[in-house]
């Protein structure tokens, strides 16, 4: 109620703090500080306590709500509770920035001397039916609009590619007018001098943190715009918007749609509540600063065609260029070459009553993970909320990429497969880590037929059950006889069939596997294609 009463962004701000403070299923990290030459910036990150919450769900007290979370993620939790999915998105940080000397500049002159800001991305929203989650839970079920808005209340709705890379938030403060950036991943936040390249304070350097990426682009961006829109960009941010939602695309690190470069793409801007403006004044505010959308359409471009296949000796110098590893490790971390690395989501408008074309365009499409569609009121305009829809193509390779990992990818790693036993410093580590009670490894004692058989039947289960995705009666054999062809094209092609174990670079075939997925899955389909020339 103190939220909603409050009529200033500050007010807003305290009241949310006191809300996640007291709340039982959030959890306020341990504070970072930054040291700057002007100020000293404390940032608080809050999470969710899923683990709470999955035992409060079974507990006597919360079991009725069970089954209106329908499942025990983050996801249940946000349909169980609105005020939560409005207050608290993933990823939000609070921000507090002390002058060093409480005045302007730091000198004793009056200004600034403590300021509060909230770092947030968007709210969460859900797909439109069952098979556009990622989780189970009944989101879809409880389609997320505003103000008590339905989708009975639309008169239309702008679609926008939904980017297959990771979380990216991009955002401004200013203290004693001087001016900072923000930015971070899905759970992280980064704070640093605007004027100043982040890699003075954080390298681009390890590839596990989305955020040092995420930063470097965002650095490089702001500092290549001229005084006068930085003067502006910087008003903006801090005035008008709140944070600028993206998606970081990297090479090193794929999903299921294949990653040829390092990019971001931005999809939308939120208002100081966290909402998101309405699509228009989001891409027209991106193309006033130069960020223009990268693709033509909404499916990304597949990797080009290899010339000749990679032999085993090949793989991993192959790998590390093409999934950039090895401008990671040089010296100093990342260097862009001057190119452009930020852009927009391809986006269009419709009538509501195209609504249902679209979606069945959309579940059609090749090499996206979907769309997310913004609906506006028919009256207003205004945006009432945000669905997402999921290509079908999407849906089936994630499925296929989970029944790998589980039948194939898996047993290789733990060294279960004869043919390729772990390495005595494995089995050593191995054993080192063993836990009380732990079941004996199984070392050695599958072959790789075997291991290749039970995959199969893993797809085979898999893609019959795939009974949400549309189609799924006449279509389930197709796909189970892509990721049969898949599996056994990948034992031959990176495995040898397991005839020269010695040849194969185990490590980086691994690692392929688990870092350029999508990259594999387009090979495959560029050899089947040429056979059946």
């Amino acid at each position: 109620s103190d939220f909603k009463k409050a009529t200033t962004p500050d007010q807003r701000d305290k009241a949310l703090v006191a809300f996640l403070n007291a709340h039982p299923f959030v959890q306020k990290k341990t504070p970072q500080v930054l040291d700057y030459e002007k100020h000293s910036i404390e940032i608080t990150g809050f999470r969710l306590e899923i683990f709470k919450f999955r035992k409060w769900l079974n507990s006597k007290r919360g079991r009725p709500y069970k089954s209106v979370a329908g499942g025990m993620s983050d996801d249940g939790l946000y349909t169980v509770s609105p005020m939560l999915r409005e207050l608290m998105p993933r990823g939000l940080h609070r921000i507090i920035v002390t002058s060093k000397g409480g005045g302007k500049g730091g000198g004793g002159g009056g200004g600034t001397k403590r300021i509060t800001r909230i770092f947030k991305g968007i709210p969460k929203f859900s797909g439109l039916v069952a098979s556009d989650e990622d989780e189970e839970s009944n989101a879809s079920a409880a389609i997320f609009f505003y103000d008590g808005k339905t989708i009975n209340d639309a008169g239309g709705f702008y679609t926008t590619a939904k980017s297959n890379g990771e979380n990216a938030k991009l955002g401004c403060l200013v203290a004693d007018e001087i001016p900072y950036l923000v930015a971070g991943s899905k759970n992280t936040c980064m704070v640093w001098p605007a004027e100043q390249p982040v890699e003075k304070y954080v390298p681009a350097d390890n590839p596990s943190v989305p955020a040092q990426f995420i930063c470097l682009l965002y650095s490089n961006w702001f500092l290549g715009l001229s005084k006068e829109q930085r003067s502006l960009f910087v008003s903006e941010m801090s005035q008008k918007y709140g944070t600028i939602m993206a998606e970081i695309n990297t090479p090193w690190y794929e999903h299921i749609v294949p990653i040829n470069s390092l990019y971001m793409e931005c999809y939308s801007v939120l208002d100081l509540r966290g909402r998101p403006v309405h699509p228009k004044d989001a891409f027209t505010f991106f193309k006033s600063f130069g960020i223009d959308q990268i693709h033509p359409t909404m499916s990304a471009p597949v990797p080009p065609k290899r010339k000749k296949p990679i032999s085993p000796g090949e793989l991993e110098d192959v790998l590390n260029k093409e999934s950039h590893k090895n401008r990671i490790r040089a010296s100093g971390g990342y260097k862009l070459d001057g190119k452009k690395y930020i852009g927009h989501v391809y986006f269009k408008q419709h009538t509501i009553q195209e609504l249902e074309g679209v979606v069945n365009e959309i579940r059609d499409m090749p090499n996206t993970e979907g769309a997310v569609l913004y609906l506006t009121d028919a009256k207003s305009d205004a945006v009432i909320g945000l669905v997402k829809v999921k290509s079908s193509e999407y849906v089936i390779r994630r499925r296929l990429r989970e029944n790998l990992k589980g039948g194939l990818f898996g047993p290789l790693r733990r060294g279960e497969i004869k043919e390729f036993p772990p390495s005595k410093e494995k089995l050593l580590a191995k054993s080192g880590s063993k836990k009380k009670n732990q079941k004996k490894a199984a070392i050695g004692s599958k072959s790789l037929n075997h291991v290749l058989g039970v995959t199969r039947d893993r797809i085979y289960k898999g893609c019959r059950k795939l009974t949400h995705v549309p189609g799924c009666s006449e279509l389930w054999e197709e796909w189970f006889a892509f990721g049969k062809g898949f599996s056994e094209w990948w034992v031959e092609s990176r495995l040898l069939n397991g005839y020269n174990p010695e040849k194969v670079n185990l490590e980086a075939v691994l690692e392929e596997a688990k870092i350029r997925i999508a990259s594999l899955y387009a090979e495959y389909v560029a050899i089947s294609e040429e056979k059946q020339r």
